[in-house]
């Protein structure tokens, strides 16, 4: 049942925010600094010291100064300040704050002013008392039917502008209806009826904008922690002996000293990391080191590598291990004098003392069950019926070729490939370059796989490039009149398996169907009955435990599996995701694919086989005395406690892990952190990459909010959600989210904002985005149950996703970037010096915001939706399209025309410029109001809108502040 569409609300401005004075709580210890030349490393004068506090030790003495760039002085910058909350015009540019006053952020006062109500427009208006402890529920206007414009048969019926359900909020998009009213707890309050406004509700465009003018292509000193770019920042990192924030993100910059504390402040404690994460061009790479047949110096006791934050001590013989804390001796090969200051005088020529960032090259200890090697691919293709109807192995043959060579025919891969094709049965291709065509071997025994020949599957690109190029093109046509519809996935995972065995490696396997034939075959389950039920959960487990044993043995082996599928009906990827979830490799998910999307698979192949990557790898994460990690969350296995198996590793892929105390930190040394990945490179080389993270410890609540980061915190939350979908009900989980954010608002607001009026809502400056980043998590692909695009299917697709995705794409895609493409200035699309494209300013995704003369962009992180108004400009549209009225535009065009327009190149450029910050390939797609049944699809990334399961976000803030009132009340009775 589809819902009725809704009048958008004009918004007026409310009353002015009015800020809640606080104290200034003590400044934060920063982390104990080195002794050196440079000032900018040396603590001043003014350094803030704790009563009786003893002046703090040298032990940083082993961790360099900062080494001068020739584009920056070597000075301290000065303390970040932090902007407050903007007022009710869209994008206003507030003066900032003092830093003594950035730990409130009050973002609605609730003092609102009774506002006339339009005869043209339904006004949606609320008030909050602030005398009240809680706020009604309006009635909901009558419902009208679904517009005719937005079904199936796609008429140009215009809509009705009705109201429909309570809070339903910005209303000129096309929405589902469950027939089913919000629950009391997250339905707005009504009477009486004064007017929020929009616009003084945080927002991530203000937020990001403001942080991109202080940080974008700025260096970033990585030890001036006073605040740290957001995720979204393009700045550029200068390591301190801090890792780049890239690889490793904490939750919270300033580290509860106990548990009690951290409890209280309700904050997850925790680390994403993306150890392999890609620097910009103009960063310093990660400097290798070989200390030869001894390996890198690591700590007896906790096994922790050398690093910058080890102390020194008896002249150098020993050193102090900054984690554990245990005095180790200095291997004879490794001593080198100290200085007066207790530096090592040979600290400059050693990258593991001076950066937080290296790899280490490790002697034969260190390999696992087998020789490192280069990496080998091999690529299972799907040749059944359906793979041959949809057009999916012509697009994979065509994206292989693009891949594996250049335009001019010249090799792009140096690593050996191997090719199989499957049906009911498995055929290995011989590549040997001596053979004047590629020689097909079918094993029929699905049951007992194993290579049928000893040399020449795995080929070298460039030495059998004739023989791989032939059976590329020749495979469409070999299988063109097949009718098997059998399809045996788990058998082509054993092939690659086997031919990988010795090595280790990556597969890739392209499946068009549900597996039906074999010993592993699975059994069609989806009922939609049981969406939204206690039972759906169900779903989402594997069907089979062989999926599972599977996914083991290809761990032990070291063989990755990347899973491609492209499904026209159910294909139960609950089970079929164990094994790429196992070994660390992607799941590509293309529902109902056309030969005409075969420029995505190309994309997409390209990048995932010449991306960094690693495979057989093992990470661990260390922390301080006092901490302990408890639970890791990722596309990863864990073989023991504390050892997370990445078969598979590349630069798009990170990992989250939660932390606990047991036991107290020391104030006065602050609480580090390390990564260590052990792995094999592309080329063959076995290394350890280690990331250190030295934090400072605060004993005050009013720090440990002050320094957080947002998007961390999202991220680590979102992915324990993911992980409770397999034991709890969605819906249970959507309030789960709600509460925690309640509990961490309320948690501050009872801690640090107790003297402020409660009729004001007041969130903590660095959280002031939690509410909008939990609230676009309920409406995501992983939470959402309604819609014409959600099943089973692409659930468990969404969730592998964001179980994967860098803490940057996850924000991005919890809320969309939209540009304004018809306001562009000069400077938006332009390229500067360095060939980067500027992008404009961007717009709230809301309908609301949309105009019907307007044209809009938005990145959804996997498609580039372009909204054309029904008005929009006949001048437009000749300049981007090449035609004069909306209806001569295809709908359904892959790509925008490329005319010689100035207009045309910086829409191009801005494209290209939001395809080179993703991971996956955005495919454009023409929305044209109220013509294109797809727009459903597109109002889903208005984040600010309601859909049939979650209210707007304005009148979700206002469920909240309500909830966060209610628990005051509670504590102060």
């Amino acid at each position: 049942m589809t819902s009725l569409p809704v009048r958008p609300v004009n918004v007026s401005n409310g009353a002015p925010i009015r800020p809640a004075v606080q104290g200034q709580p003590p400044r934060p210890m920063r982390p104990p600094m080195p002794a050196g030349p440079n000032p900018s490393m040396v603590p001043g004068p003014n350094s803030p010291m704790v009563a009786g506090q003893r002046p703090l030790p040298p032990m940083m003495n082993a961790r360099p100064p900062m080494m001068p760039h020739p584009q920056r002085p070597l000075t301290s910058p000065q303390p970040m300040m932090r902007p407050s909350v903007a007022a009710s015009p869209p994008r206003p540019m507030m003066p900032p704050v003092q830093p003594q006053n950035n730990l409130i952020s009050p973002m609605q006062n609730m003092h609102i002013q009774q506002q006339p109500t339009s005869h043209n427009k339904p006004r949606r208006v609320y008030a909050v008392n602030p005398e009240a402890s809680s706020i009604a529920t309006p009635q909901a206007p009558p419902k009208e039917p679904w517009p005719n414009s937005l079904q199936p048969q796609l008429q140009t019926v215009r809509p009705s502008h009705a109201s429909a359900a309570a809070g339903i909020g910005y209303t000129n998009a096309p929405y589902t209806h469950s027939e089913q009213p919000l629950p009391p707890e997250l339905r707005p309050p009504s009477q009486p009826r004064p007017r929020i406004d929009p616009d003084q509700m945080p927002a991530p465009v203000t937020v990001r904008e403001l942080d991109e003018e202080l940080f974008a292509d700025k260096f970033f000193g990585t030890l001036e922690r006073e605040r740290v770019p957001l995720a979204t920042t393009q700045c550029i990192a200068f390591d301190q002996g801090n890792c780049n924030p890239r690889f490793m993100r904490s939750t919270v910059d300033r580290v509860p000293f106990s548990k009690d504390l951290a409890d209280k402040s309700k904050l997850p404690l925790g680390l994403v990391i993306q150890p392999l994460a890609k620097l910009r061009s103009d960063e310093v790479d990660i400097q290798a080191v070989d200390h030869g047949s001894e390996g890198p110096v690591r700590c007896t006791r906790c096994r922790a590598y050398i690093n910058p934050w080890c102390v020194f001590t008896h002249g150098g013989a020993r050193f102090e291990c900054n984690l554990c804390l245990y005095s180790n001796e200095v291997p004879a090969w490794y001593f080198a004098n100290v200085d007066m200051s207790g530096r090592r005088i040979d600290a400059n020529e050693r990258p593991e003392l001076r950066y937080g960032s290296v790899e280490f090259e490790v002697p034969k200890e260190y390999y696992s069950t087998r020789q490192p090697a280069p990496l080998n691919y091999v690529f299972a293709l799907d040749v059944s019926v359906l793979s041959i109807q949809s057009g999916m192995l012509q697009a994979v043959c065509e994206g292989l070729k693009a891949a594996l060579y250049d335009e001019q025919g010249n090799a792009k891969l140096n690593n050996r490939i191997g090719i199989i094709t499957f049906d009911k049965d498995v055929q290995f291709f011989n590549l040997h370059a001596s053979l004047p065509t590629a020689q097909m071997l079918v094993v029929s025994d699905i049951e007992d796989m194993f290579v049928p020949l000893q040399a020449g599957f795995l080929a070298d690109p460039n030495e059998s490039k004739n023989v791989i190029l032939e059976l590329l093109n020749s495979l469409p046509h070999m299988f063109k009149d097949t009718i098997r519809p059998e399809s045996v996935y788990t058998s082509a995972v054993r092939g690659g398996l086997q031919a990988l065995k010795e090595t280790g490696g990556q597969v890739f396997v392209f499946q068009t169907c549900l597996p039906n034939h074999g010993p592993d075959m699975l059994k069609p389950r989806d009922d939609k009955s049981l969406y939204g039920t206690e039972k759906e959960r169900n779903l989402l487990t594997a069907q089979s435990e062989r999926y599972k044993q599977l996914g083991e043995e290809c761990v032990k082996n070291g063989v990755c599996v990347n899973t491609w599928v492209f499904p026209s009906q159910y294909m139960d990827l609950a089970t079929i995701r164990t094994v790429s979830h196992l070994t660390g490799g992607d799941l590509r998910y293309y529902p109902a694919f056309k030969l005409d999307n075969k420029h995505s698979i190309a994309y997409q192949l390209n990048h995932d086989i010449h991306r960094q990557t690693g495979y057989d790898g093992v990470l661990r994460i260390r922390c301080s005395d006092g901490l302990q990690v408890m639970d890791h969350y990722g596309a990863c296995h864990m073989s023991t406690y504390t050892d997370v198996d990445m078969t598979g590793i590349d630069q798009d892929k990170a990992i989250a892990a939660v932390m606990k105390h047991d036991g107290k930190l020391d104030l006065n040394r602050g609480v580090s952190f390390q990564c260590a990945l052990l792995y094999t490179t592309r080329d063959g080389h076995r290394r350890v990459r280690v990331h250190n993270l030295q934090l400072a410890v605060t004993s005050q609540i009013s720090d440990v909010f002050r320094y957080g980061d947002v998007d961390a915190t999202v991220s680590v939350m979102l992915r324990q959600t993911i992980f409770d979908l397999f034991h709890k009900n969605r819906k249970e989980l959507h309030t789960k989210l709600t509460d925690a954010c309640v509990d961490i608002l309320t948690a501050y607001r009872n801690n640090c904002a107790s003297s402020t009026s409660p009729g004001q809502l007041i969130l903590p400056e660095a959280f002031k985005l939690l509410p909008v980043y939990v609230h676009g998590a309920i409406r995501s692909a992983v939470l959402r149950g309604v819609g014409v695009d959600m099943n089973i299917d692409a659930r468990i697709a969404g969730m592998s996703m964001f179980n994967t995705l860098s803490v940057a794409e996850l924000v991005w895609t919890l809320y969309p970037r939209m540009f304004a493409l018809h306001n562009l200035t000069a400077e938006d699309g332009s390229v500067n010096m360095k060939g980067e494209i500027k992008l404009p300013s961007m717009v709230r995704t809301s309908y609301e915001r949309l105009e019907t003369n307007g044209a809009y962009l938005v990145d959804s992180g996997s498609t580039l939706f372009i909204w054309l108004g029904s008005k929009v400009s006949p001048e437009f549209l000749q300049n981007v399209f090449g035609v004069s009225h909306l209806d001569q535009i295809d709908p359904n065009m892959i790509a925008l025309p490329a005319l010689n327009t100035d207009l045309s190149h910086k829409i191009h450029n801005i494209m290209r410029q939001l395809q080179s910050q993703r991971a996956r390939y955005l495919k454009p797609c023409i929305v044209r109001q109220e013509k294109d049944a797809i727009e459903f699809l597109f109002s889903t990334w208005m984040s600010e809108d309601r859909n049939a399961e979650v209210q707007t976000y304005v009148d979700y803030m206002c469920v909240l502040h309500r909830k966060i009132q209610e628990e005051m009340k509670k504590l102060n009775n």
